[in-house]
């Protein structure tokens, strides 16, 4: 009994924090020229993984409480398994809406010869895309859109010492490129 309840708690705090940072990232990321990425895992990644992982720790709680029902009252009370229906169909839903394009992607490095600079790319890319985007560290957790590449055609980077030239164009550092 102590080891459901315990359970029942953890899946509804998971549950709420998973909907939390989803509702966080939806709101306060995507600008159009920068990225966001915490540990190799970009934006869109971490929005397709919370939009399946709230509902399914709130209905993986909800089903705790109504094991717990069961086990005190024999079943008289249904609302807990319908919570855990509604929540388990609200995955579901997620799953169909978000598919799982994003679960795919993470960000790779691409490092100067002599490794001194580091810029990155996004591996896994949505296929419809035809150009990969290739970006440089602005921050911590952000990176500022560099230019796009061709698929994964990196040999016509020339590295020079304040910028890289790509495509007949010039792209300068930022301080966190190192």
């Amino acid at each position: 009994m102590k080891l459901i309840k315990a359970l029942k708690w953890i899946f509804l705090v998971l549950g709420i924090v998973c909907f939390a940072a989803l509702i966080a990232l939806i709101i306060f990321v995507s600008r159009a020229n920068e990225l966001i990425a915490v540990w190799r895992f970009t934006e869109n990644f971490m929005v397709n993984f919370l939009a399946i992982a709230a509902p399914l720790f709130l209905s993986l709680s909800a089903f705790m409480e109504y094991f717990q029902v069961v086990k005190r009252q024999f079943g008289r009370k249904k609302l807990p398994l319908g919570l855990a229906l509604v929540f388990l169909g609200a995955s579901a839903f997620s799953l169909l809406i978000f598919k799982t394009d994003g679960l795919r992607e993470s960000l790779k490095e691409l490092k100067s010869p002599d490794g001194a600079k580091t810029l990155y790319y996004i591996d896994g890319e949505n296929s419809y895309e035809k150009a990969l985007s290739v970006y440089s560290r602005k921050n911590f957790f952000e990176y500022d859109l560099t230019f796009y590449a061709e698929e994964e055609n990196f040999d016509d980077i020339v590295w020079e010492e304040d910028g890289v030239e790509f495509g007949a164009k010039k792209y300068e550092y930022t301080e966190y490129s190192e």
